[in-house]
């Protein structure tokens, strides 16, 4: 029994050193295997893959071995400035505001100069973009408000720069601006408006650097389609100039749009709705009724508030504009309609008082001959007494009262009573005819000058062809005008 156990051990310890070799040296193989894909093997590479995986390596060196500064300025050829060549691609503009006078526009911004000291043998390098180890110009935009790039998620680049053989360098960015634009609202909604983006150096003078546009194959200015709700792109084009300022001459590049507005949201928000308030004015003038008052207070309540709704999406300036005088007619007009509406109530109201003391004078006799018939009896000899006074007194031609003597119910005393009028109180006399002729005489001045006016308006203001006078776009000094048959287009 104890040999056969002593057996069993041993067998046990065996296979257990087995299994320990056997994972031992599968450890090992797999090791050895790691290793192997991780060799370098000659045959699998070619000479290309060797230049690019040692491309930064060799680049640096390149640099240390010339002694490179990106701080330092290249120097031209000649003696003079570096000729930075800038071509500017707009992919969109998205909104131009007059409240806030401002323009937002996305566009890929590309310069490019030459440096003579990176110049190198066309084999040594590839696909060099190496940004931060270069001297590249300091420009910014002057007018810009505000300024992103795209988003680090994005897939595209954010910056790009390149660079050839014979040490010309590409660099290249996708911006997102808000620039200011002052602009003249004196025509508006017919307005044309010249907003301008500039671009310069920002520490380097003209005696060091030179920014001009870029010709032959990169065109300097390019547009992508472009739509917009209320303006539409008729010009685009670049000028050149150079601006001083107390540190020294600095180059400057302008790029011009040109912006016409588009009437249609002005048509409908603003000039129909106070044309059908101007016609509602009119028809309550002709509704004869007791709240046509009231009807013409709620209208000039409407257009009133028609015209702060205007105010408050526009900004506040000092010069009256193309829209204000519309509006404003509109609401002289209403107001005037108002004050007539007043007048023919006035004038009704003292043809019927009239009308009324009429007929009260024409039942006056009649009135005295009752009450003279039901007092006391009239002796005959004062009867013809009276008869005799007032023959007299029509014989005469006189204008003067005659009194009848009528006995009062209180103290019996006589009471004169005129029986004619004075001249001077029947001069101002309103008559149905003078009425009809007012109303509709001044009706008809309302409908004939209101057409005028918007035939004069409609007309004159749409063609009037104001010149926007600016020095930095000026469109004779243009080097370069954009092809905007692509916007036409779509």
């Amino acid at each position: 029994m104890i040999l056969i156990r002593s057996l069993l051990v041993f067998g046990t310890l065996a296979s257990l050193t087995q299994i320990v070799d056997a994972g031992v040296r599968g450890a090992l193989v797999l090791k050895k295997g790691r290793h192997s894909s991780m060799d370098y093997n000659p045959g699998s590479l070619n000479k290309d893959s060797i230049f690019q995986q040692g491309e930064t390596r060799d680049f640096l060196q390149f640099l240390r071995r010339i002694a490179y500064d990106h701080r330092q300025v290249p120097e031209h050829q000649d003696g003079g400035p570096v000729e930075v060549k800038v071509s500017i691609v707009v992919s969109n503009v998205r909104s131009v505001s007059e409240v806030t006078m401002d323009y937002s526009l996305e566009l890929f911004y590309r310069e490019s100069w030459r440096d003579p000291r990176l110049q190198y043998k066309p084999k040594l390098f590839k696909n060099k973009s190496y940004s931060n180890f270069l001297w590249h110009p300091d420009t910014f935009v002057p007018n810009a408000i505000a300024s992103k790039n795209p988003r680090k998620q994005s897939i595209t680049h954010r910056s790009l720069l390149r660079l050839s053989h014979e040490g010309d360098i590409l660099y290249s960015r996708r911006l997102s601006l808000l620039a200011s634009c002052s602009m003249d609202l004196t025509l508006f909604p017919f307005d044309v408006q010249l907003c301008k983006l500039g671009i310069e150096s920002y520490g380097y003078t003209a005696d060091k650097v030179m920014y001009k546009w870029s010709h032959g194959a990169r065109e300097a200015l390019k547009l992508h389609p472009i739509s917009l709700p209320d303006f539409q792109i008729t010009e685009a084009y670049v000028t050149s100039h150079m601006e001083s300022y107390a540190t020294g001459d600095y180059s400057r590049l302008y790029v011009c749009f040109v912006f016409s507005r588009a009437a249609g949201f002005c048509f409908l928000q603003l000039i129909i709705p106070s044309t059908a308030v101007v016609i509602t004015s009119w028809v309550s003038l002709w509704m004869e009724n007791e709240t046509s008052f009231q009807d013409m207070i709620s209208i000039i309540l409407t257009i009133t508030f028609l015209l702060f709704s205007y105010n408050e999406v526009m900004p506040r300036v000092s010069y009256l504009k193309a829209m204000d005088v519309y509006l404003g007619t509109c609401f002289c007009i209403v107001f005037c309609s108002l004050i007539k509406l007043a007048l023919v109530k006035y004038m009704r109201q003292r043809l019927r008082i009239a009308r009324d003391t009429s007929i009260v004078a024409g039942m006056a006799p009649l009135l005295k001959l009752a009450t003279h018939s039901v007092g006391r009896p009239v002796s005959p000899l004062r009867e013809y007494n009276t008869k005799q006074r007032s023959k007299s007194s029509l014989s005469n031609g006189s204008s003067q009262f005659t009194a009848i003597q009528i006995e009062s119910g209180k103290n019996g005393g006589p009471m004169p009573v005129p029986l004619a009028f004075s001249e001077k109180k029947r001069n101002v006399q309103f008559t149905p005819q003078f009425m009809h002729r007012f109303h509709w005489i001044t009706q008809m001045m309302f409908f004939f000058g209101f057409v005028i006016f918007c035939l004069f308006y409609f007309l004159v203001y749409p063609n009037i062809h104001s010149q926007v006078v600016d020095k930095d776009c000026d469109r004779l000094q243009a080097e370069w005008f954009a092809d905007l048959n692509l916007n036409k287009k779509k």
